[in-house]
């Protein structure tokens, strides 16, 4: 019975989120963007709204695929310039590097002294390690099979994005009738993001961040993979809901949300550290409003295959 009250939730919508119009103006100081779509009744809605054109330029742009050379050449830098500050009486350090890896030798007629540096390369090491992460907008990434990989920093390009996106948000709040519940906003935003063409992400633990693109960069390009469309929805979200409690869900070859929110009967949730998140697909271009999933989300949600971050 739960099964068929499913399928019948479902055929209760249209099928997909079909985008009829796109379109983007440009002033000395603004870009206008206009969409037009079907939403989950076959409703035709628009909206319209300006994004500041300075703002939208000097935003991080994230085209690239994170390359493990560059961040060890980062490392590397960082590490020889450490050694050249060394007294040649306490320790003679020499740095080998081969491939992506890189080696550190330190000798010493102290082996005290030895290991005191060899601990501080060490720790050198890791911080510029980290410090090419951030300012790259990467962050570490361990797989729910324990696999380490580098990864788009999901949560920060949401943060860094709220005030950015707040004009689509307003845009689409005004569509509301008055009165309407958090929920409607939620599914009229959804079913906006899931009408944006869909750009496929094959494998996160390979794919290293390429084809992921900042909010701003899906609504001024009108297209985005799940993990970029995960991040608008977040960054949209959390411009009107600033107190919802949210999480971006990563598993290895898709993203999805998932929200605070009062579930219906049969909605789609997952139990995060003691609260219950109701489940977004912003993806697309199956139609689904909130709490109803795709089959490879319900798969990694219930095998356990996921991570989460918080929305800050």
């Amino acid at each position: 019975m739960r099964h068929l009250c499913f399928l019948f939730y479902l055929a209760c919508f249209s099928l997909f989120a079909e985008q009829t119009t796109f379109s983007r103006q440009e002033t000395n100081s603004t870009y206008t963007f206009n969409y037009k779509w079907a939403d989950y009744f076959g409703a035709t809605r628009q909206i319209t709204f300006d994004l500041d054109r300075k703002t939208l330029n000097t935003q991080f742009r994230h085209n690239k695929a994170y390359r493990p050379e560059m961040a060890q050449r980062h490392v590397y830098i960082a590490l020889k310039r450490q050694a050249k500050g060394v007294n040649p009486k306490e320790a003679r350090i020499s740095l080998q590097q081969i491939s992506d890896e890189i080696r550190i030798h330190v000798r010493s007629d102290s082996q005290v002294s030895q290991q005191a540096w060899l601990r501080k390369l060490q720790q050198t090491q890791e911080s510029a390690f980290d410090n090419y992460l951030y300012e790259n907008h990467y962050a570490r990434y361990v797989s729910p099979t324990g696999q380490e990989a580098i990864k788009i920093d999901h949560a920060r390009f949401a943060a860094e994005n709220i005030r950015v996106v707040l004009p689509a948000a307003q845009a689409i709040y005004e569509q509301l009738e008055e009165k309407s519940s958090t929920r409607s906003y939620v599914n009229l935003l959804l079913s906006w993001i899931q009408s944006i063409p869909y750009n496929t992400l094959e494998d996160r633990l390979v794919s290293n961040g390429s084809g992921f693109a900042p909010p701003s960069d899906v609504i001024a390009n009108n297209l985005g993979d799940c993990d970029s469309k995960t991040v608008l929805a977040a960054a949209l979200m959390r411009s009107l809901l600033p107190n919802l409690s949210m999480v971006i869900i990563i598993t290895p070859t898709h993203a999805l949300l998932g929200a605070n929110l009062p579930r219906r009967e049969d909605e789609a949730t997952v139990e995060i550290e003691d609260l219950e998140y109701l489940l977004l697909e912003p993806t697309g271009p199956t139609i689904m409003p909130a709490g109803v999933i795709g089959e490879v989300s319900r798969y990694g949600i219930e095998s356990g295959l996921y991570t989460h971050e918080k929305v800050p």
